[in-house]
C-alpha cells in the first residue's frame, strides 16, 4: 500500500480542527485557535506514527489520544467543562468516522491517504458538512435548555376558583402594561382556551400591544391569583392581568412580566 505523508498531515489536521471547532460551537465556547492547532497537531502526529510502529492495544491508545486532545484545548481548568468538551468531541469523532465507514465501507479505500486523487476526500467533506449541521442543531438545543433552566418557572394560575398549572418564562423584553400602570402577563393562545370557566373571569377587551411592526389591541382577563415557583421559592400575585396572545409559545405557556 502506497502512503502519501502529505495527505496524512493535511487530512488529519483538517478533520481534527473541524472536530474541535464543532465541539466549541456546540458548547457555545470561544474557538481557541492556538490551543486547537496544538491539539490537532498532536492527533496528526499520532496518525503519522501509527502506521510506522506496532502499537499494542490500539483502541486504548486512540481513546487516550481522544482524552488528551480536549485537555489541550480546555486546559482542564474546570473538570465539568472538560468532561462536556470530551463527551461532544468523542461524539463528533464517532459521527464523522461512522459516516465515512458507511459511505466507503470497511476497506482500504476508507483511508484517504491511499487514494489522493480519488473520492475519499469528498467523503470526508460530506462527513464534515454533516458534523457542522449537527453541531448547530445541538447548539440550539443546548442554548434552549440553558435558557429554560435559568428563566422558566412552574406556575399555578387561579381563575374563577379553579387552578391550572403550566410553565412560565420570565421575559425581560415583556414591557406590556395595561393603562400604562398594571404589568401584563401574556398567555399562549391554546393555553388560554384550555383554562376551565374562563368565561366566568373578568374580561378585558383592549390591552394595547406595541411591537416593531406597529400597535394593536388584544383581549385578556384577570386571574384571581398567580403562583410562581422558582429557585427563590413560591411567589404569589393577586389580580394579575393576562393578555391572550395570538400564537403559542415553545416550551412554556405564559410570558411573565419581570415587573410583577
Amino acid at each position: 500500500m502506497q502512503i502519501y505523508i502529505e495527505y496524512v498531515i493535511a487530512d488529519n489536521m483538517a478533520v481534527n480542527l473541524l472536530l474541535l471547532y464543532v465541539t466549541s460551537v456546540t458548547l457555545r465556547q470561544k474557538f481557541r485557535k492556538i490551543r486547537s492547532v496544538i491539539s490537532a497537531a498532536a492527533g496528526t502526529a499520532f496518525a503519522v506514527i501509527m502506521p510506522l510502529v506496532e502499537i499494542k492495544a490500539l483502541f486504548l491508545a486512540k481513546l487516550l489520544l481522544g482524552m488528551i486532545m480536549p485537555a489541550i484545548v480546555t486546559g482542564v481548568k474546570s473538570a465539568k467543562n472538560y468532561c462536556k468538551f470530551l463527551a461532544f468531541f468523542l461524539l463528533y469523532t464517532c459521527l464523522a468516522g461512522g459516516i465515512c465507514i458507511a459511505l466507503l465501507g470497511a476497506n482500504d479505500g476508507f483511508v484517504a491517504i491511499t487514494n489522493p486523487d480519488g473520492y475519499a476526500p469528498a467523503v470526508a467533506a460530506v462527513a464534515a458538512i454533516i458534523c457542522v449541521i449537527a453541531a448547530k442543531k445541538i447548539s440550539g438545543y443546548v442554548t434552549l435548555a440553558r435558557r429554560e433552566k435559568k428563566y422558566t418557572a412552574d406556575v399555578r394560575l387561579e381563575v374563577a376558583g379553579k387552578c391550572v398549572e403550566c410553565k412560565g418564562y420570565w421575559d425581560s423584553g415583556n414591557r406590556l402594561y395595561y393603562k400604562g400602570v398594571y404589568p401584563v402577563v401574556v398567555s399562549g393562545a391554546d393555553f388560554a382556551e384550555s383554562i376551565p370557566d374562563l368565561d366566568k373571569a373578568r374580561m378585558i377587551d383592549a390591552i394595547k400591544l406595541s411591537t416593531v411592526t406597529g400597535s394593536k389591541c388584544i383581549r385578556g382577563f384577570v386571574a384571581d391569583k398567580l403562583f410562581v415557583s422558582d429557585g427563590d421559592g413560591e411567589k404569589e400575585f393577586d389580580n394579575v392581568i393576562i393578555g391572550i396572545g395570538e400564537r403559542d409559545f415553545k416550551g412554556f405557556s405564559l410570558l411573565l412580566n419581570c415587573d410583577l
